[in-house]
């Protein structure tokens, strides 16, 4: 768990698997910051920004081989990636453990057969932060 505070451009890493579906990002997983405040002339990651992370990926079940494709978010935060940082009015967001995040299919994956995957709701899974700056903190 770190305490070091994330800043734009900070890599995301998401687990791969989502419940049964198999998730793999199509894009770089990125968070993009909208503090006031920069650290190393970007700007720092406060609350709200991780609603606004939308990573395109592609999907497969141990049942249907041919990818579909959806979309992961972060659906929330634990406690310990959130932080009062003093020179910022919101609170800012912090590596910490590990956040919640949501991937929902917008078409199938396909089965062998070429039928399609049945279950097309959303399913949880965790990601965490990497961080590109090492040398501020809070708490």
């Amino acid at each position: 768990m770190s305490n070091l505070v994330v800043i734009d451009g900070d890599a995301l890493k998401f687990e791969t698997n989502f419940g049964a579906n198999i998730v793999m990002p199509a894009a770089p997983c990125l968070i993009q910051g909208s503090g006031e405040v920069d650290i190393t002339n970007k700007k720092i990651c406060v609350l709200g920004d991780e609603s606004k992370v939308s990573i395109a990926a592609t999907y497969t079940k141990s049942t249907h081989l041919t990818p579909g494709t959806g979309t992961i978010t972060i659906a929330a935060l634990a406690a310990d990636q959130q932080a009062a940082f003093v020179t910022a009015r919101a609170a800012v967001i912090v590596v910490g453990s590990q956040f919640t995040a949501r991937f929902t299919p917008s078409s199938p994956a396909m089965d062998p057969q070429g039928k399609p995957d049945p279950n097309m709701g959303p399913a949880q899974g965790t990601g965490t932060f990497i961080n590109s700056q090492a040398f501020v903190t809070v708490g």
